[in-house]
C-alpha cells in the first residue's frame, strides 16, 4: 500500500531554454499590481549582460521600477539586515532575485523579512527564538547556475562565517517561490570550477533524499528521475559549458533536488556542509563533492553491518545500476560499483581535498559536534564522522 505524503513546491514553475526572455511580461501576471521590484542580482557579471539589459528595458516598457541590490557570496544577517533597514528601500512590493543559489536565498530572505522588519538571526532554526509569521512579498527566483535548488525550496541559507558562525536556514512553508522561472541557458556562462562545485552539490543533493529515511514514493521518482539527467550530463557540461543539451540536464535535475530535497530532507554529507560552512569560507558545492563518496562509503557499510534498512540498501543497488551499463550482477555488486562511480568522479572533476581550505586535523572534533544527519539512512556515529572528515584532508 502506497503510505501518505505530502508535497510542496513552487506555486508556478516555467522551465526550458529560452524563457526568461518571458519574466518582463509575467512580472504583472504574478504579482497583481506590483510594479515596485526589488531584483537582488549577484556579482557584475549578470548585470553588465545583454540580457540583463533587455529585461531592464521590458521593466521600463511595462511602468514598472526596479531597484537594484547584490548579493555576493552566501547572504549573511549582516546583509540581509543592512538592505532591510535602507531607507530606499521602503515601498518595495516584489522580489525578483535572478542569479546562483546565494543569490535566490538572499532574495527569499530579504522577500520575508522586509515584511517582518525584524533582524534575521530572529527567526534562523538553531540561532534564534521566535518562528517566523510565512508572511512575505510575492517573490520569483530565476537561477543562473544549476545546483542549490534554492527555486525549488521553502529555505534560505543564511551564513556567518568564523569561531562561533553558523550556517543555519530560515524557512517556513510560505517562503516557497510564486514563480520558479529556470532557463538552462543562463547557465552556459557559468566557469567551469563553479559548474563542477554546482554539479555536485545537485547531484548529492538528488542522492541524499532518494535515499532519506523522511522520503515518499513521489519524492523518490522526483530524484530517481533527476539522478538519471544529471549522470548522463555531469561530466559532459564539466568538459564543454556550452552544451546546452547537458545543460538542460543539469538545470532539471537541480530543479528537482531543490523539490525532493525541500520534501524528504538529507543526509549526513549536508550535514557537514552545514557545520563546515560555519566556520570556514569552503564553496558549498566543494564541501558535497568531497565529501560524497566517503559519507556513502561509510553510511553503505554501516547498512550492511546492522541489516537495518533493505529498502536503503535496495535503493543503493538501483543507482549502481544507473551508473552501470552492466546487466545480471548482484545487488552487492551494484551498491559497490555505485561507491565506486562516485570516487571516480571526484578523481575525475579534482574536486579539492578540505584541507585546501585552512582546514586540519585540530578542526575535527568541532566540525563533528556540530554535524547532524537526522535523514541520513544509517546514523553515523561520532567516530565514522571522525574517519569520513580526516579521510578528505589530504594527508
Amino acid at each position: 500500500m502506497i503510505p501518505s505524503f505530502g508535497l510542496h513546491v513552487p506555486a508556478r514553475i516555467l522551465f526550458g531554454p529560452g524563457r526568461f526572455g518571458e519574466l518582463g511580461e509575467l512580472v504583472p501576471r504574478v504579482s497583481g499590481f506590483c510594479r515596485k521590484p526589488l531584483l537582488v542580482l549577484g556579482g557584475s557579471s549578470f548585470a553588465d549582460s545583454d540580457r540583463c539589459q533587455a529585461l531592464l528595458a521590458d521593466f521600463k516598457r511595462l511602468s514598472i521600477s526596479p531597484q537594484i541590490v547584490h548579493v555576493t557570496g552566501e547572504p549573511s544577517p549582516t546583509l540581509i539586515d543592512g538592505i532591510v533597514e535602507n531607507p530606499s528601500i521602503t515601498g518595495r512590493d516584489l522580489v525578483i532575485a535572478i542569479g546562483g543559489g546565494s543569490v535566490l536565498d538572499g532574495g527569499k530572505a530579504l522577500a520575508a523579512m522586509l515584511v517582518e522588519r525584524a533582524p534575521v538571526t530572529r527567526f534562523l532554526e538553531g540561532v534564534g527564538n521566535q518562528r517566523p509569521s510565512g508572511r512575505k512579498l510575492p517573490f520569483i527566483a530565476v537561477p543562473t547556475t544549476a545546483g542549490t535548488g534554492s527555486e525549488a525550496t521553502s529555505n534560505a541559507v543564511i551564513s556567518s562565517v568564523g569561531e562561533k558562525g553558523f550556517k543555519r536556514s530560515l524557512r517556513h512553508d510560505r517562503y516557497m517561490p510564486d514563480l520558479a522561472l529556470i532557463d538552462p541557458v543562463l547557465t552556459v556562462s557559468c566557469p567551469r570550477p563553479l559548474t563542477v562545485a554546482c554539479s555536485m552539490d545537485c547531484f548529492t543533493q538528488l542522492v541524499e533524499s532518494y535515499l532519506s529515511s523522511h522520503g515518499s514514493p513521489l519524492t523518490d521518482a522526483l530524484a530517481l528521475d533527476g539522478i538519471r539527467a544529471v549522470y548522463r550530463s555531469l561530466e559532459a557540461v564539466c568538459r564543454d559549458g556550452e552544451n546546452l543539451a547537458a545543460r538542460t540536464d543539469m538545470a532539471y535535475g537541480a530543479m528537482l533536488s531543490g523539490m525532493v530535497l525541500a520534501n524528504a530532507g538529507l543526509g549526513a554529507v549536508h550535514g557537514f556542509a552545514s557545520a563546515i560552512g560555519g566556520f570556514f569560507a569552503v564553496p558549498h558545492g566543494v564541501v558535497c563533492g568531497t565529501l560524497m563518496a566517503a559519507v556513502n562509503r561509510s553510511t553503505l557499510a554501516s547498512l550492511r553491518r546492522s541489516g537495518a534498512s533493505t529498502e536503503a540498501l535496495d535503493k543503493y543497488a538501483m543507482l549502481g545500476k544507473i551508473c552501470s551499463p552492466a546487466a545480471d550482477k548482484s545487488a552487492s555488486w551494484y551498491q559497490d560499483h555505485f561507491i565506486a562511480e562516485l570516487e571516480r568522479l571526484t578523481g575525475e572533476l579534482a574536486i579539492p581535498t578540505l584541507d585546501a581550505f585552512g582546514i586540519g586535523v585540530a578542526d575535527v572534533a568541532k566540525i563533528v559536534d556540530q554535524t547532524g544527519n537526522k535523514y541520513n539512512p544509517a546514523p553515523l556515529a561520532p567516530e565514522e564522522l571522525t574517519e569520513i572528515l580526516v579521510s578528505r584532508l589530504g594527508h
